[in-house]
């Protein structure tokens, strides 16, 4: 590890002591104007959102910048409307897999799915089905693609929505999906900035109400500065690159100051270092201040109201109007707010895709009625106040399409990994694909559907029957959810075998599981976990897994029926890493599939690939471990009010820290089988442009652009209008009188390093977007053959991975990180040439002295394999 001597160096968030309780981030301000670096995919946008912001009174700049409030309006998250120009407020929806709380719409496959995928064309294909499903109810920014956390804990309630647990990974994903959502005129939204790994302790408040009574702040992540470049910010740099018109800032703290008010994350990483252009969003209630906020770098707040939902006002609104009135807040930052909102609108084509759907939202939030109450928040925070006005609010559009199901059911295919597949002891071909059998037997409870209903629970925070999905905002209404019980029975009627079923959850000893599952030509046996957003639980699981293990007496019901029959096949369904060490190696477990959450078509995705219509082609996108010890425990214990996270790890992320400590997984990170056999070989790797050591001077910065305002706005515009009919609990930008509006900005206590002057250069790791341009530039290209020698057509994942220079005078680094992967698909005896191109960034190390990516000198390992153990190819080259 190199020894930081800090000096005189003013960068103090370097200073963090990993095992310590006091990280801190230092200031960065002001808050970086908008439009500065060189971006021609933004100009266009930019010159509107100018002509149109420049037309706007105070009043009406806030009135972009701040939510209405919770259930104040048809969407999760709603801000005011324009009335003199005609511009309706903006509806922003879950989600990252689907449109939230209402109905005919396609329960997709999350985003840990598509990541076990690995096919990057199909990432694209899912959200473009995505963003159209919102876009078609009626949504202007939809709140996804998800990729925080970045997998750093196995038990982590939301990993599920996000892609895998590497950053390369991410951020292919992310940036691929960004294109997929904002292509169909839908602003995308790239959260959760940075550092949300787990749910426990996320908000404060939320927790005490548990019964941990000491928490009162969030807890804090306390990231050191290369990993939060190299690992935990590094997907978000490709969604900037990509265009994404917004960032959802994280609930939790960042070295102990809150992300939603962390002026180094969002002035200064995101909006400096990493070029953004659009604009950040609180989490619904991360919001936890009005000029502090602001001047860090928030741009909106959702859902506009406090932080526990209706019960205290907005911290924008009419605080943000009058913090600009008596000066605490300078009007150019309202000006920047409102042009970078107005910004992404027109960028993304927003303008255009409401005239498909003048009438605006099509559907209702809050229930799935016709007729509703319009602002139901009026009653508001227990609900019991005058609601008001009803009025239609549900017009149940079918916005399910031949598209988006087809769309679903590859997701669902393509995410299943095959673990394991063994010979059969009747004769010498694997057990799976199943063939030639007679009489199946299907076990366990995540076969069969909930007995109360597919949409068991409101946001599917229930687990009784087969996985389609995890819980909490991420997760959609099914239309449907095809079990795997029900799929292979149509299938076993269908061809005429006989199936039996048991899912109980402790069969009785010498009854019907005993003689089904001694006298079948296999059984299949499911198994499952589940986990979600902390503010619901199932079975104590407060979000976060309380472990790894598999629910429902899986585990016993697998060992019970290896102890029967020679020919088990388990499925393992899982939003993530699962213990599988009891009966893994048990002779008489054959085959092992494993599925992330398949959305609605989860048991006919399963079904095909057991039957064989379907070669398996999917890959871990995580690492399971043979030992749980070896995961990052969730911090679930604490005596302290601000709970600390201590992100000790560093930069050995999932297999990183495996290879990094010579611990052998049980499966590792891109591992997965094929009915097939695949080879690789004539590996080539080629010099597009020499790599510099040290990134070139960023492009120089464009002149700040302010608006012409020629003296302050008048206090007594901002006054609520005469005869102003208010719904209770609405936040309005107006202020109720001018009694209270004086100079306060000389008596304000701003923040150690305040300043409201603009730089006139960016640092050197800046400078467009995603940062420097050079790291985006193409500076080596790698190919390698790849052959299918079996006898059935399939895909095949090749994965690229580099071995940086290790040794006394190099940084210390993994001994290979993904930067690469590729899917093909082959039919028997074809062979093709997967190519790869490697970025400068993806070369490169970050240097906590110098502030920047730099390169090494030594010997860089090219791998090419089909997972990160197994790496069949390798070269090296000399930098």
């Amino acid at each position: 590890m190199r020894v930081l001597i800090l000096g005189s160096l003013l960068w103090v968030f370097a200073a963090l002591v990993l095992g310590q309780d006091d990280a801190y981030s230092p200031p960065y301000y002001p808050s970086p104007l908008t439009g500065r670096i060189k971006d021609e995919s933004w100009d266009e946008a930019l010159e509107k959102a100018r002509k149109f912001v420049g037309q706007l009174s105070l009043v009406e700049k806030v009135n972009l910048t701040t939510g209405v409030g919770w259930m104040q309006g048809p969407c999760v998250g709603n801000t005011g409307d324009l009335p003199r120009l005609g511009f309706d407020g903006f509806c922003l929806q879950d989600g990252p897999l689907g449109v939230r709380n209402t109905d005919f719409n396609t329960a997709f496959p999350p985003g840990i799915s598509v990541g076990a995928s690995f096919n990057k064309t199909l990432m694209y294909e899912r959200a473009k089905a995505i963003a159209l499903e919102h876009k078609h109810k009626g949504v202007d920014i939809m709140l996804g693609p998800c990729t925080g956390p970045i997998g750093l804990k196995a038990a982590a309630g939301r990993i599920w929505e996000a892609f895998g647990a590497d950053p390369y990974l991410q951020g292919i994903a992310g940036a691929v999906s960004v294109e997929g959502i904002q292509d169909q005129g839908v602003i995308a939204n790239a959260k959760h900035f940075i550092g949300n790994e787990q749910e426990h302790f996320r908000i404060g408040p939320e927790w005490k109400g548990l019964g941990f009574d000491n928490v009162t702040d969030s807890v804090s992540s306390n990231i050191d500065d290369r990993a939060l470049h190299e690992i935990y910010v590094w997907p978000f740099a490709d969604m900037i690159q990509a265009g994404v018109g917004s960032i959802m800032c994280s609930y939790n703290q960042i070295n102990n100051s809150y992300g939603c008010q962390n002026s180094y994350m969002l002035n200064k990483v995101a909006k400096e270092e990493l070029g953004f252009t659009g604009f950040i969003m609180s989490d619904w209630g991360a919001d936890m201040s009005g000029v502090a906020a602001v001047l860090a770098g928030l741009d909106m707040n959702m859902p506009g109201d406090g932080a526990a939902y209706g019960d205290g006002a907005s911290y924008l609104g009419k605080n943000l109007t009058t913090m600009v009135l008596n000066g605490t807040v300078p009007e150019w930052r309202v000006d920047d707010m409102a042009t970078r909102i107005m910004a992404a609108y027109y960028r993304v084509g927003v303008d255009q895709s409401r005239k498909e759907h003048p009438d605006g939202p099509n559907f209702y939030s809050w229930s799935l009625n016709d007729t509703d109450y319009i602002h139901p928040g009026a009653g508001g925070p227990d609900g019991s106040g005058d609601k008001g006005e009803m009025g239609l609010v549900n017009k149940h559009v079918n916005v399910q399409t031949k598209y988006s199901r087809q769309t679903a059911m590859d997701v669902a295919r393509e995410a299943i990994v095959l673990l394991k597949n063994d010979q059969s002891d009747k004769n010498s071909s694997t057990l799976l694909p199943l063939k030639n059998v007679n009489k199946i037997s299907v076990f366990g409870i995540a076969a069969g559907p909930d007995p109360a209903g597919v949409n068991c629970a409101p946001d599917l925070a229930c687990s009784n029957g087969a996985l389609g999905g995890g819980w909490g905002s991420g997760q959609v209404n099914f239309p449907f959810l095809s079990t795997p019980l029900e799929a292979i029975s149509q299938r076993c009627i269908k061809e005429g075998i006989s199936i039996l079923s048991n899912t109980e959850y402790d069969p009785a000893p010498g009854g019907q599981f005993d003689l089904y599952a001694r006298y079948s030509d296999v059984n299949i046996i499911f198994g499952l976990t589940d986990s979600g957003e902390g503010f619901a639980s199932t079975d104590d699981n407060l979000g976060d897994r309380k472990n790894t293990s598999l629910w429902h007496n899986a585990d016993s019901t697998i060992k019970k029926a290896a102890s029967l029959n020679k020919n088990n096949v388990v499925v393992v369904s899982s939003v993530g890493p699962v213990n599988l060490e009891q009966w893994i190696e048990h002779p008489n477990i054959s085959a092992v599939l494993f599925t992330p959450p398949g959305g609605q078509y989860a048991g006919e995705a399963i079904t095909e690939v057991l039957f064989g219509d379907y070669n398996p082609s999917g890959r871990l996108p995580f690492t399971i471990a043979k030992n749980d010890d070896d995961y990052v425990p969730i911090v679930d214990q604490v005596t302290s009010p601000a709970p600390q996270d201590n992100f000790d790890r560093g930069i050995y992320l999932d297999y990183r820290y495996f290879d990094n400590n010579n611990i052998e997984p049980r499966y590792e990170f891109g591992y997965g089988l094929s009915y097939s056999k695949f080879k690789f070989g004539n590996l080539k790797v080629s010099e597009i442009q020499k790599p510099s050591l040290t990134l070139p001077k960023p492009p120089s910065l464009k002149p700040p652009h302010f608006y012409q305002n020629s003296s302050k706005p008048d206090p007594e515009s901002a006054v609520f209008p005469s005869g102003f009919n208010k719904i209770p609990y609405f936040e309005y930008p107006y202020i109720d009188s001018t009694s209270n509006i004086n100079s306060s900005s000389s008596q304000y206590p701003y923040p150690k390093g305040y300043s409201t002057t603009h730089r006139n250069e960016t640092t050197v790791a800046g400078g467009g977007p995603g940062g420097n341009p050079a790291l985006f530039k193409d500076v080596y290209s790698v190919q390698a053959t790849i052959k299918n020698e079996g006898t059935q057509q399939g895909s095949y994942v090749a994965q690229l991975y580099v071995g940086y220079p290790r040794g006394n005078d190099t940084f210390d680094t993994p001994p290979k990180q993904l930067r690469g992967f590729d899917k093909v698909n082959l039919a028997p005896g074809q062979s093709t040439t997967v190519k790869f191109n490697l970025r400068l960034r993806d070369i490169s190390v970050w240097d906590v002295v110098s502030q920047s990516w730099i390169v090494q000198k030594g010997k860089y390992t090219i791998y090419v394999g089909s997972s990160s153990r197994n790496t069949e190819l390798k070269q090296t080259i000399d930098i």
